[in-house]
């Protein structure tokens, strides 16, 4: 029996040493990411910005970190899509690939995403054809469906690309 309790201390103190001393908080990191949902969704839709307009130039992560003389980890972290990028870090980026990724609407001061915003759009452009599809089939004839009930004046921001 004294054996065995001395088997059990070893043990206990191997394992005591494996343990960290200091509490883990991936709990508290992965409630964070949960309560940012939105911030995480504009995240993943910059980073496929990002490399949708690489693959198009042609150009690797460290030819952006090279213009942007960052490290080539930090522009894998952006393209990651988890990473909470600054308005300069965003601004930086666009100067650098010659493209837009903010908008900022002028008549009322609201910063967007222009690939949010086009998202959104298509998306009640298409509920609007299908109304209009459902309208034709459903009494052989067209009704005019008013087009604000699904897109707001507001929400039809004109968006400018420059191409280089």
């Amino acid at each position: 029996m004294k054996t065995t309790i001395m088997e059990n201390q070893e043990l206990k103190s191997k394992l005591e040493g494996l343990v960290s001393k200091t509490p883990s908080k991936w709990i508290e990191e992965s409630n964070k990411r949960f309560e940012d949902k939105e911030g995480l969704r504009f995240s993943q839709q910059v980073a496929v910005r990002i490399l949708r307009t690489l693959r198009e130039k042609k150009m690797s992560q460290k030819d952006l970190a090279d213009l942007l003389e960052v490290t080539p980890q930090t522009v894998n972290k952006w393209v990651k899509g988890s990473e909470n990028l600054g308005l300069f870090t965003i601004a930086r980026i666009q100067k650098a690939l010659g493209i837009k990724i903010m908008h900022i609407c002028e008549n009322n001061n609201i910063l967007i995403s222009s690939t949010v915003n086009i998202i959104e759009i298509s998306t009640q452009v298409h509920t609007y054809l299908n109304e209009i599809e459902k309208t034709i089939i459903a009494e052989e004839e067209t009704k005019n469906i008013p087009l604000d009930v699904y897109i707001s004046e507001e929400e039809c921001v004109e968006v400018e690309y420059s191409y280089s």
